[in-house]
């Protein structure tokens, strides 16, 4: 297993995080659509407002060089307006925080 993080940063309001969670060590050889819904069957449960129903990708691509995958969406709420969102993950670096 490696350790992935993922940054969000909500286009709305500017809010971002810094997200840390496991999945297989080859997970950024997959597509970038994969990788972020493996990375939002983490999110669901813990980091996403309980309104939350579903979340839309807009655009999804992979930095074969950088091995980063970024993100652009909304997290689709229930009774609220949606939110945009910019996410990138990236395997995280052995000496980061």
């Amino acid at each position: 297993m490696t350790t992935y993080r993922a940054r969000i940063m909500d286009a709305a309001t500017g809010a971002e995080g810094s997200y840390d969670f496991e999945e297989a060590d080859d997970l950024l050889r997959y597509s970038p659509l994969r990788v972020i819904r493996k990375f939002m069957e983490h999110a669901e449960h813990d980091l996403i407002p309980e309104s939350y129903q579903d979340y839309e990708l807009n655009a999804a691509f992979k930095s074969e060089n950088a091995k980063v995958v970024t993100g652009l969406g909304s997290l689709v709420l229930t009774h609220d307006p949606a939110i945009p969102f910019v996410i990138m993950i990236a395997a995280k670096a052995a000496d980061a925080g």
